[in-house]
């Protein structure tokens, strides 16, 4: 891991505060601590500052809307031109082109597309209304009046089921009342009815007892008039959307512009932001800061030559613990993937990483265990590699997917799987690869058991080693003796069991036992009071014991991943040349659809499965011998660009 160091940066004045803060911004490896006092009893400055960051986040807040806003209306760039080329790269004379006046510029032209963006919503919402009223309209049909009462007569809009309407024309035509019918839809029959006044309340009774429902007329013209300007207002809401929609359009032409000022904002914040974290003292400034210590000293040196700064060590306060940064060689590194889902070390224990790289490289093989899926998982993963470095370089996912892949494929030749190839085929078509095959997986399925159980012993033996180590690395004297004296034990049983197997000496094999477990004994009863020291310690042990075998058992499933994917593979195999010889003529598309559906299928779920199991043979056998985690990551202050290369 990196060493991390608490720092006090003090001796820059004011007047430098602005520079001081611009490289340790920029440096990438610090991680600055806040002032506690400046927060509860703020100066003029502090109060200044945090004025001016607010002002700044409005500005990303606004670019970041733009970016959004534009996005559909601006060209798309290809699939492989983005991935190449994912971020933007300015030289010097181009950053400078994004001064003040040209931000004011940009930012008037967010103003705008605001202002465009809640006309837009009015502009929905009127239609939609618009829209709903020309429905409303459609049920007064052939209307061409605003229906209006009398001294004399009454006016009723109905809407009937079309089983009433025949009894409800005969009833009004036995009154004699004016019916007319407008319009008819779906089930439904609109009528206007015409009534004596007199005869009002009769209507409605009637209107009632066919079950019809009266339409209040809530507009302002008659139906056909009321239409046509509904009608024009909607084609003058799409003249008004094509005009915002082509003004849109030139604001898009400034996109890259948008990206780039956005995020050379966000870097000026981040600059601020530690200048916010400087404390004051006098005339002078300060800053706290945990620090990667290799580089420290590097910044160190360019801060000297604005002036006398010094450097001073401060002591961790008591019970604070240092954050932590993992670092490991390139070949290493993408197995921090797998220690970071776990979580991270504390600062006096060891990184994982190194310690379980091969186990969890080896497991992953042997989940999959087929030479063609390992093929595949390296095409899969070293095309990007290799053709789309800007992406997936530092990618650890990519990088780690790529040695399961190279895992796989020796494995796959060991165990004779190709694609879940028959013995029989492989006779007939590759009978050179059968002579590199030295198991098989579904007949040998007891030998496999026992490589899944040896390698099981293997790791949690190793886990003792590393518990050595931490002890040693944390000055723990229990914990490293407790290590050894089990790691002794794994051996001794080892080689007794060998002694009792190969010469049937049963008094070598209870003396090498015995004098092990005398060990732990001792071991296991460290700090105990005497005469608990024999109970405790034999309880321990039995734990131990038990944990131990428990562990062991649990690589079984090894073999039911590896089980797993070659039986699947066969059966997909079945499936697709049973069903192509049954079609004439095209039965081969269907084959070869199947065939490349079906692997395809059975290595991602099985990819998935081998990580997933990897990972927890590590975590719930491997780590716990010596690991506690819950370390808190080293969170070094960086810029939040998005769109440029820094």
């Amino acid at each position: 891991m990196i060493k991390v160091a608490n720092k006090y940066l003090l001796g820059f004045s004011p007047e430098k505060s602005a520079q001081v803060a611009k490289l340790v911004a920029r440096s990438g490896f610090v991680e600055v601590i806040e002032n506690q006092e400046n927060s509860q009893s703020k100066s003029d400055l502090a109060k200044t500052l945090d004025a001016v960051l607010q002002s700044l986040e409005y500005k990303i807040a606004s670019f970041d809307f733009a970016v959004s806003y534009l996005s559909p209306f601006v060209k798309k760039q290809s699939f492989l031109n983005k991935i190449k080329n994912p971020k933007i790269i300015l030289s010097k004379n181009e950053k400078s082109g994004f001064d003040s006046n040209h931000q004011k510029n940009l930012l008037a032209q967010v103003k705008t597309l605001e202002d465009i963006e809640k006309k837009t919503s009015q502009y929905d919402k009127e239609e939609k209304d618009t829209e709903n009223k020309l429905i409303d309209l459609e049920k007064f049909g052939c209307l061409d009046f605003i229906p209006q009462d009398t001294a004399q007569t009454t006016s009723f809009l109905v809407c009937l089921s079309q089983n009433n309407v025949l009894n409800f024309e005969e009833t009004a035509k036995e009154n004699k009342w004016h019916c007319k019918a407008l319009s008819h839809i779906a089930t439904k029959q609109a009528y206007f009815l015409l009534v004596n006044v007199e005869d009002k309340e009769k209507a409605k009774e009637i209107i009632k007892d066919n079950k019809a429902e009266i339409l209040q007329y809530g507009f302002s013209r008659e139906p056909q008039e009321q239409k046509r300007i509904f009608q024009a207002r909607l084609k003058e809401i799409d003249r008004e959307r094509a005009f915002h929609d082509k003004k849109i359009k030139e604001i898009a032409k400034n996109f890259s512009d948008f990206k780039i000022c956005r995020d050379l904002i966000a870097i000026r914040k981040n600059n601020l932001e530690v200048k916010k974290l400087f404390f004051k003292q006098g005339l002078l400034n300060y800053l706290v800061f945990w620090g990667y210590e290799r580089d420290v000293l590097r910044l160190y040196g360019k801060l000297r030559k604005m002036g006398d700064v010094f450097l001073v060590d401060l002591s961790s306060e008591q019970g604070e613990e240092p954050p932590v940064a993992m670092e490991n060689n390139r070949f290493l590194r993408p197995f921090q993937y797998v220690t970071e889902i776990f979580g991270m070390p504390r600062g006096d224990e060891v990184d994982p990483t190194p310690y379980l790289a091969l186990f969890f490289i080896l497991f992953f093989g042997v989940c999959l265990t087929d030479a063609g899926y390992g093929v595949l998982l390296i095409v899969f993963t070293i095309l990007p590699l290799l053709f789309l470095k800007k992406l997936f370089t530092d990618n650890k996912l990519m990088l780690l997917l790529f040695y399961g892949g190279i895992s796989t494929l020796i494995m796959g030749v060991l165990f004779g799987s190709y694609f879940g190839a028959t013995t029989a085929f492989l006779q007939a078509k590759a009978p050179w690869l059968l002579k590199l095959k030295k198991i098989d997986p579904i007949e040998d399925t007891v030998l496999f058991m026992i490589i899944a159980f040896s390698l099981g012993f293997l790791q949690v033996f190793f886990a003792q080693i590393v518990k050595i180590i931490t002890g040693f690395k944390k000055k723990d004297r229990a914990m490293a003796l407790g290590g050894l004296t089990w790691a002794f034990f794994y051996i001794a049983a080892v080689v007794g069991t060998a002694v009792y197997l190969l010469f049937d000496s049963k008094i070598v094999f209870l003396v090498i036992i015995g004098a092990a477990l005398l060990l732990l004994l001792a071991s296991e009863s460290l700090g105990i009071k005497l005469f608990l020291k024999p109970l405790v310690g034999c309880i321990k042990i039995l734990q131990g014991l038990i944990g131990t075998v428990s562990d062991i058992l649990s690589y079984s499933r090894l073999v039911a991943l590896g089980l797993a994917t070659s039986v699947i593979a066969l059966i997909v195999n079945q499936i697709a040349f049973l069903l192509g010889s049954m079609i004439p003529y095209v039965g081969f598309l269907l084959t070869g659809l199947i065939l490349i559906g079906g692997h395809i299928f059975n290595l991602g779920i099985n990819a998935l499965g081998a990580f997933i199991h990897s990972g927890r043979l590590q975590f719930v056998e491997f780590f716990p011998k010596f690991l506690e985690g819950g370390g808190r990551r080293m969170q070094p202050l960086k810029a939040d660009v998005k769109y440029i290369e820094t």
